[in-house]
C-alpha cells in the first residue's frame, strides 16, 4: 500500500492506524530563500496544462531523482573545536525516568568551511539542553517532527532534518505547504560532509548522514552503531542493523520513493510538474517495502536489547526521520 508523504497511515502492529498532517506551517530559524521557477526544478508553462480541467497532461513514471546525499568523509577539513579554541561537549544525567542532555553544538569531528556558497553563516558555540524519558512507549498516534529537534548525536550535534525553505511562486507567494529539502542538488544549501549546515544564530545541526562523525566511529556494517537518542527517548542508530535472524547485520534502507503522478500545482500558487524529490511532498511511504516504518523506526534486537524500538539514519531519503513514533518532549519544540 502506498501512503502519500502529506498524510500517512501507521503501519506497526503496536500502533492504532490513524492519519495526520505530516506538515504544517511553523515558525523557523532559518532564512526563507525565493526561489525562481525554471526547468531545471521541473516547473512547467501553462501550455504544458489541462487548463480546462486544472490538471496537469504528464507522464512522471520515469522521472529523474533530484535527491543528493554526500558520503564521503573526506570532504570536510576543518577542526572546529581548535577554530572555536573550544572543546566539544555532551553530558548526559539520568535522575528518576528523566535523561537531561547538554550539548554545546560544537562537533567533536570535521566539518566543512562556513561561510560557503550556499550557506553565509559561521559556526559559534552554543548551549542546549533537552530532557527525555528513559522508558519511551509507542504513542497513538505518531508526531510531525516538523517544528521539532528530531534528536541529540553523541557528537555534540543536534538532529533537524527539516528546512525553512518553502515553495515561492513568480508572483512571489509563499505555500508553506510544499518544503524544500536539504538533500536535493536543485538549489545549494551548503551542505558539508555531514550534511549539515548553519543558521543565522550559527547553530551547526546535521539534515542528513553525518559521515565525517561515522567515519570516525568505524561505522562500516560490521556492528549496529548507536548514535545518539530522539525527542520521545528512543535510541538512534546508524543504518545497519541485525536482520530476522538475530545475527546477521544488514544495511537498511527506508520505505519512501518519488510519487508517480504530478504535483498539481499551477506554478504560481503551488508547484507543478513532476515529483523529483525538490520538495519533501514528492515523497511517499510504501509499505512494504523496508523493514522501517514511515519514521524510519523498527522493532528488532539491538546491541542493548533483545527488542526495542529504535529510530535508523538511513542514506536514502529522508536519511533522518521525520516523524516521532513515542511523544517528544517540549525541549525538543523550536522556539519552545
Amino acid at each position: 500500500m502506498i501512503k502519500p508523504f502529506g498524510k500517512t497511515k501507521v503501519i506497526d502492529s503496536n500502533l492504532k492506524t490513524t492519519t495526520m498532517n505530516l506538515l504544517k506551517p511553523l515558525p523557523f530559524l532559518f532564512a526563507i530563500i525565493t526561489l525562481s521557477c525554471s526547468s531545471d526544478d521541473g516547473t512547467l508553462t501553462s501550455d504544458d496544462l489541462d487548463i480546462e480541467n486544472n490538471v496537469e497532461d504528464i507522464d512522471c513514471s520515469n522521472i529523474s531523482s533530484v535527491f543528493s546525499i554526500n558520503l564521503n568523509p573526506e570532504g570536510c577539513a576543518v577542526d572546529i573545536q581548535t577554530q572555536l579554541g573550544t572543546v566539544s561537549q555532551y553530558s548526559e544525567t539520568i535522575l528518576g525516568d528523566i535523561r537531561t542532555i547538554s550539548i554545546n553544538g560544537v562537533a567533536n569531528h570535521l566539518v566543512g568551511e562556513f561561510p560557503n556558497g550556499g550557506n553565509p553563516n559561521t559556526i559559534s558555540e552554543g548551549s542546549e539542553t533537552y530532557t527525555m524519558t528513559t522508558d519511551p512507549q509507542l504513542a497513538t498516534n505518531i508526531t510531525s517532527g516538523q517544528g521539532h529537534t528530531f534528536g541529540v548525536l553523541f557528537s555534540g550535534v543536534a538532529v533537524d532534518p527539516y528546512t525553512a525553505e518553502f515553495f515561492v511562486g513568480s508572483t512571489g507567494t509563499m505555500n508553506m505547504e510544499w518544503n524544500i529539502t536539504a538533500l536535493q542538488s536543485t538549489t545549494a544549501l551548503g551542505l558539508d560532509c555531514n550534511n549539515a549546515h548553519v543558521q543565522p544564530t550559527g547553530r551547526y545541526h546535521y539534515h542528513g548522514t553525518p559521515s565525517n562523525y561515522l567515519d570516525g566511529l568505524s561505522a562500516n556494517g560490521t556492528e549496529m552503531v548507536k548514535v545518539g537518542y530522539a525527542g520521545d527517548g528512543f535510541p538512534i542508530y546508524y543504518k545497519y542493523g541485525y536482520a530476522d535472524d538475530g545475527s546477521t547485520i544488514t544495511a537498511m534502507e527506508s520505505g519512501y520513493q518519488l510519487k508517480t503522478e504530478a504535483r498539481g500545482g499551477d506554478g504560481i500558487s503551488a508547484p507543478n510538474g513532476c515529483p523529483d524529490g525538490y520538495y519533501f511532498q514528492d515523497y511517499e511511504y510504501v509499505e512494504g517495502i523496508s523493514e522501517l516504518d514511515e519514521c524510519n523506526g523498527r522493532f528488532g534486537k539491538t546491541p542493548e536489547s533483545d527488542n526495542e524500538y529504535y529510530y535508523v539514519i538511513t542514506d536514502n531519503f529522508p536519511s533522518s526521520p521525520l516523524c516521532f513514533s513515542g511523544t517528544p518532549n517540549q525541549s525538543f519544540r523550536i522556539g519552545g
